[in-house]
């Protein structure tokens, strides 16, 4: 229960980091301390070993996501240190710090594919409004399309990233990785 709590807690203030920096025009500040919060998360974790192929996984496939709506043009972000098709790097940190997330503070979802879908499908695109609002992006070219296709998206990358967590946990069981 301290571990979930933790990773929660963990996540949460990452979240607000990343949000906040890249609204302030500091983004460069999330990245180091996001690193530093999916440390922890991995160092406490039950299982480093596994947590952090999920990281690198579910962190890549997020960071390629963000990237196409990026190109597509439904996120936009102020001038960062990359191509401007690509998402920033204090994006790319929050979604490995998200990874974490996946087999504990929201391992409660394992088996729940409706309710992931549900959660998913309404918290992320309040997650990027939020963002939008505090100065982190833009979303468009309309606001109210974005969001309803980020809701899709959400709804089906929510409970498939909780499944391939899961895999990747009960796979290791398996085979003792930890």
């Amino acid at each position: 229960m301290i571990r979930t709590l933790g990773n929660a807690v963990v996540f949460q203030l990452g979240w607000w980091v990343a949000i906040l920096s890249a609204g302030w025009g500091e983004a460069w500040l999330a990245p180091p301390v996001l690193a530093g919060l999916i440390t922890v998360n991995i160092w406490y974790g039950s299982q480093p070993r596994v947590m952090t192929l999920v990281v690198l996984a579910i962190g890549s496939a997020g960071l390629l996501l963000d990237s196409g709506l990026t190109a597509s043009g439904l996120l936009r972000f102020g001038a960062h240190p990359f191509a401007p098709w690509l998402c920033p790097p204090w994006l790319c940190a929050l979604w490995y710090l998200f990874a974490t997330t996946l087999h504990q503070s929201l391992r409660w979802l394992e088996g729940r594919v409706w309710s992931a879908a549900m959660i998913g499908g309404i918290a992320g695109p309040i997650s990027y409004g939020a963002g939008e609002a505090l100065g982190a992006l833009t979303l468009g070219p309309s606001r109210s399309s974005a969001l309803l296709l980020l809701a899709l998206v959400w709804a089906g990358l929510l409970p498939l990233f909780v499944r391939m967590a899961e895999q990747l946990y009960g796979a290791a069981a398996g085979s003792h990785l930890d």
